[in-house]
This record gives structure tokens, sequence and C-alpha cells, in this order.
């Protein structure tokens, strides 16, 4: 039990949310987390039931989705091993606001929003963390709404293999691949266009020798073109 929770503690300290956190304030969040792990295509919650706590993945890979009235899904975030879900509603104290599905066999730790909310109130490193995290989630919704409603298929794309590339290797440059974690069917529903359209966008941007593309490898051979394309440049 004392072995699995000093696990916990190590892997809580990592967590973009618990930087910079006291030894008492890791151990206490140890102690509060509960271990789940989740198959592949199984749902870790639905949209608009009761959020009773939220997540951290520590392996696998997570959908945050959407679901319109005739069905369309549309991924509102990727969710990465390291990164938080579910926070946004334990915070509000609201339902959640999206279904979360595993789309791997995901490790996570879960922490029940009660005994949260009371470690929130008496930590204030703690409760200021949260903060910078809301602005971090709210700066990217932003941006992807933006994306949505004001750029082509092709500028969002090539802001989205920019963006990887920053995140895999902390630099854009040419000759730099990018592994694609999901498929191109989830990556259109995250883009807000449908597989056929990604392809032909994929396709085009082959053309204009912006990319190199090989199954789930994306290799950017120009980057100098791909950000004008992200700018709203011709492709």
């Amino acid at each position: 039990m004392e072995e699995a929770r000093l696990d916990k503690k190590e892997a809580l300290r990592h967590i973009y949310l618990f930087s910079g956190l006291g030894d008492s304030d890791l151990e206490a969040l140890a102690r509060l987390a509960v271990r789940r792990d989740f198959p592949r295509d199984s749902h870790i919650f639905w949209e608009g039931r009761e959020a009773q706590g939220f997540y951290i993945l520590l392996e696998g890979l997570v959908k945050l989705v959407k679901s319109s009235p005739d069905g369309k899904e549309f991924i509102m975030r990727l969710v990465m091993p390291g990164e938080t879900f579910g926070e946004a509603a334990v915070l509000a104290e609201i339902n959640y606001p999206a279904t979360a599905m595993a789309l791997e066999d995901c490790q996570t730790l879960f922490f029940p929003k009660a005994g949260f909310l009371n470690l929130l109130t008496a930590s204030p490193k703690l409760a200021r963390n949260m903060l910078a995290t809301m602005s971090r989630l709210l700066f990217h919704l932003t941006r992807q709404l933006e994306d949505l409603t004001l750029k082509e298929v092709s500028s969002r794309l090539a802001s989205y293999l920019l963006e990887r590339c920053r995140e895999q290797h902390g630099r854009v440059a040419a000759d730099l691949s990018v592994e694609l974690p999901v498929t191109k069917t989830h990556l259109a529903a995250y883009l807000g266009t449908i597989s056929e359209t990604l392809s032909r966008t994929l396709a085009r941007l082959k053309s204009v020798g912006a990319i190199q593309v090989e199954k789930s490898k994306i290799t950017i051979k120009d980057p100098e073109v791909l950000k004008s394309i992200s700018q709203g440049g011709k492709s």
C-alpha cells in the first residue's frame, strides 16, 4: 500500500496541475487518487452525467467528444499522457460537458470531486495551479473555435501539424516527422471536417511540397510553406 502511494506521488509530481506543490500536498493527493484502467473503445464518462471527479491520463489516448442531434461527432480535445480531463466540470460544479472515450487501453488516476475540492480549499498553491490549468484549457478551446470559424481545412491541418511537431521535437524544421496519434477519421473529426476532405487536403499539401505522407507519419519538407498555409495562405 505504501509503495503504491509512493508511485502515485512520483507520477503526480510531473503533472502540470501539480507542479511546484510540496511533499505534503502531493502525499494528500496520492492518498486521494484512485487508479482506474479503461480498455480501448470504452467510455470513461458521458456528456450530461453528474461530474463525480476528474482524471489524469497516465498511459493511452482519450478523446473528448460532443455529438449533434443527428449523431455527428465533434472531437473537442485529444488528451495525451500527463494531461488532466474533466477538471472544468469539477471546478464549476456542473455536469460533464462532453463524453470521454478511450482510444487506446488507458491507465488513469481518478480524483473524487468532494475530496479534491477540500484539498483545493486548503492549498493556495493548488488553487493557483488550477486557475493556470483552466486558463490553458480556455486558450486551447478559444483557438480551436477561431480555427473552425475563420480558417479553411488546409490552414487548420497545417496549424495542427506545426503544433504536433513542436510538441514532439521542441521545434519546427525541415525533415522532422510527426506521428499522428489518432486515425485519420478521428483527426478529421477533430479538425471539423470529414475523412475524404482530410485526404484531399493532405494530398494538396504534399503536391505543393509542404509535407510527405507515409501512413500515420507526416514529414515536414518545407516549414515556411506550411506556416504560410496555417496563416491563411494558398495551398
